[in-house]
């Protein structure tokens, strides 16, 4: 049997947040894109293999409703991440502005929204191939997930919340950038002394949103979906102002830091994003194409 993940919506807002060339970092990691980006199905299935026990006809169906989402994000998706890619090229025949950072941070967090909704919508479409067990038993394993997570971010003081954010933004950029100079990590360390930890916050909220949607699959079995579908889709609605205060504090540092850093590149580092950018949009390019 095979264990269903539905996709996150938490997942998918820390993508909307990440800003400027950090945005792309969801096909990073890997030595090719186009081999990535193939094997996204396979991916996702191992990743859904620690929640929901499914039987080999609900797997088939997981695969085949999986094929449809995945050729939606190749040619509705691909050729607008092309056009940010192509902006983002444009912008950095000079210094980047904070309007360059704002206009190109929209274009992700607009592409994380719209996969956001392609994701419920598969996730509460497949849901109800489940039994009314294995949608507790999603349930869960999301609180374990959950727990997982906020006992991880707990544990970490001050320091090491710092060094933390430094190691990511140090990876993030010198993903595109290479190696990076003193001066930069130390431009980095200086913003990331400003960061105001929201751990505590996004817990409290996402406890209560996932107690909403453990009442409504346990109060109505069979007619689940239009009530869940509103718990999951009142995320945003239920953040209070505390949340939000702390979560645009640390969007907005996020923004400077990258165009500052991207400002300080060297020559050779203006190389290394110029390939690197032209390397993605013919991956994405190449994989439009392919059938």
């Amino acid at each position: 049997m095979r264990k269903f993940r539905a996709p996150c919506r938490s997942g998918v807002k820390r993508f909307a947040q990440l800003t400027v060339l950090a945005g792309l970092l969801v096909l990073g990691g890997c030595s090719s894109t186009t081999f990535f980006y193939n094997r996204i199905d396979t991916l996702i299935t191992w990743y859904v293999d620690d929640y929901v026990d499914l039987t080999r006809d609900q797997d088939a169906a997981f695969g085949q409703q999986l094929d449809v989402l995945h050729m939606w994000h190749r040619q509705e998706e691909l050729p607008q991440y092309i056009v940010l890619l192509n902006d983002i090229d444009r912008a950095l025949d000079s210094d980047l502005g904070q309007s360059d950072i704002d206009y190109l941070y929209t274009g992700f967090q607009d592409a994380a929204e719209r996969l956001r909704q392609a994701a419920t919508s598969f996730a509460l479409d497949f849901g109800e191939q489940l039994s009314q067990e294995q949608r507790l038993e999603f349930i869960a394993a999301m609180r374990e997930r959950q727990q997982e997570w906020y006992q991880e971010r707990s544990e970490m003081d001050d320091d090491a919340y710092r060094d933390y954010l430094q190691d990511r933004f140090e990876d993030n950029l010198g993903e595109f950038l290479g190696r990076l100079d003193k001066a930069q990590k130390a431009l980095i360390a200086g913003y990331v002394i400003d960061f105001v930890p929201m751990h505590e916050q996004w817990h409290d909220q996402r406890t209560q949103w996932v107690d909403e949607l453990e009442q409504v699959l346990r109060s109505e079995p069979e007619e689940w979906r239009e009530p869940a579908s509103a718990v999951i889709e009142s995320w945003d609605e239920r953040q209070t102002d505390a949340y939000l205060a702390i979560f645009q504090h640390n969007r907005d540092l996020s923004k400077r830091l990258t165009r500052d850093v991207v400002n300080s590149r060297t020559e050779k580092q203006n190389r290394r994003l110029r390939r690197s950018i032209t390397s993605y949009r013919e991956d994405f390019e190449a994989l439009i194409l392919v059938d």
